[in-house]
């Protein structure tokens, strides 16, 4: 009984199953417009992960931007869990493959279930936490920055009001110099 449910629930699986147009990526040994042909249907499997990694790492940085267009595109098209772990990959090695907060969140609410190969789940959960260390560091630069800038900000109006009591002073100084002279000026005259 048992292999007839299993059966109909295959049957049904493939039956649900539309082919899809292969996902173009970027092939770093020619120009931008060739792209590398990746099967929609391969998209969970481990070795092409890691091939797709492989392929992505050896590119330059402008065919990595490329690479992350095009992966965001096709995910904007047809939103699947595949496509998903190309631009999580994608984001480890190119900041233009989307924003890491909202991946994070994306990656959250994957089905667990659909993900069958243990070693694809463990990469996942390997590339979660190092896109989750990549956030804090962030975080805890933007952090610095506002620090830094509050602190100059400060410095610069320290600044200012002591250049601000440093004129003072000056005046001070010249007034007194000033009236120094004109006492000295009212004693010479009286004496002559």
């Amino acid at each position: 009984m048992h292999i007839i449910r299993l059966s109909f629930f295959l049957i049904l699986l493939a039956g649900c199953a539309q082919p899809r147009e292969p996902l173009h990526t970027y092939n770093a040994n020619t120009a931008p417009t060739n792209m590398v042909e990746i099967d929609p249907n391969s998209l969970y499997d481990l070795d092409e992960l890691l091939s797709f990694s492989e392929k992505m790492s050896n590119m330059n940085p402008s065919a990595r931007n490329e690479q992350c267009k095009s992966l965001l595109k096709y995910q904007s098209e047809s939103n699947g869990t595949g496509i998903l772990l190309h631009i999580m990959i994608g984001r480890l090695l190119s900041d233009t493959c989307g924003d890491v907060a909202k991946l994070l969140e994306s990656i959250a609410a994957i089905n667990h279930e659909q993900i069958t190969d243990a070693k694809v789940a463990k990469l996942i959960s390997i590339d979660t936490e190092i896109l989750k260390r990549q956030l804090n560091i962030s975080k805890k630069l933007v952090a610095q920055e506002r620090k830094q800038k509050s602190m100059q900000n400060v410095l610069d109006s320290k600044a200012t009001s002591t250049s601000k009591k440093d004129e003072s002073q000056l005046l001070r100084e010249k007034l007194e110099a000033i009236r120094t002279m004109e006492k000295q000026f009212d004693e010479t005259s009286e004496t002559n």
